[in-house]
């Protein structure tokens, strides 16, 4: 009789234990959502190179508009940290479950993603650091050039790795039998249309954190099934 008491007080508490993992992932993951999407709309606030040096010059001098770059990077990191307790809650959560080729492919892709955010903000906000720290108005070519390297690292570099992230995360939700049918189904598509889409586009930069939260929500939506159907092995 205190044996089944005990095994039965050991699993309630596993149990619950897996509910908190799976909230703390799923609430790190809307967090990573939020913060993205506004340092996104910051970043896109950046003006046109072709509007000339003088345009430059004075919305760089601007001292709301400098804040506002600066704000957005602060945003990316606090997002990105987000990011990296939601991947680590989710892989926490696997255990021994996990496969060792998409767990490494995984993990892998959500580091790589992560100093690719961090590079394409610092690239686009670099022009404002420069005049607010060094009291130098940037050209039109000094923009551009800090322009093109951020859009390429986030709408090139970050899109394909986001699209490998979002093909291994779909697969292990798939494996541990998480993730409902359609989100496997949505999952791989949109983790196709991002790594085969040719051409940069600043549309790009919203579809993963929109995913990301969806998943989160997912997850809410599910952690009682999930869960407890399908044990996990751990505290």
């Amino acid at each position: 009789m205190n044996d089944d008491s005990n095994t039965s007080g050991h699993r309630t508490r596993r149990i619950a234990s897996s509910l908190r993992s799976i909230e703390a992932a799923a609430i790190a993951g809307l967090l990573h959502s939020a913060l993205s999407l506004f340092a996104t709309a910051l970043l896109l606030r950046s003006p046109d190179p072709s509007d000339g040096d003088a345009a430059m010059a004075e919305w760089y001098s601007d001292n709301a508009n400098q804040r506002s770059l600066i704000t957005a990077v602060n945003l990316i990191v606090g997002s990105t940290i987000a990011f990296l307790w939601f991947v680590a809650v989710i892989r926490r959560r696997v255990g021994d479950r996990e496969n060792r080729f998409f767990g490494t492919v995984f993990l892998g892709s959500a580091l790589l993603l992560s100093g690719a955010w961090l590079v394409a903000g610092v690239l686009i906000a670099t022009p404002a650091i420069t005049a607010r720290s060094f009291d130098i108005a940037p050209d039109a070519n000094m923009v551009a050039s800090m322009q093109a390297a951020g859009i390429t690292m986030a709408a090139v570099v970050a899109t394909r790795l986001e699209a490998v992230f979002i093909i291994s995360t779909t697969t292990v939700g798939r494996l541990s039998g998480v993730f409902p049918r359609w989100l496997l189904i949505s999952g791989y598509t949109v983790g196709l249309l991002l790594f085969l889409v040719p051409v940069p586009s600043n549309w790009l930069t919203w579809v993963f954190p929109v995913w990301v939260a969806i998943v989160s929500l997912v997850l809410l939506s599910r952690r009682n099934t999930a869960e407890i159907s399908t044990p996990i092995s751990g505290p």
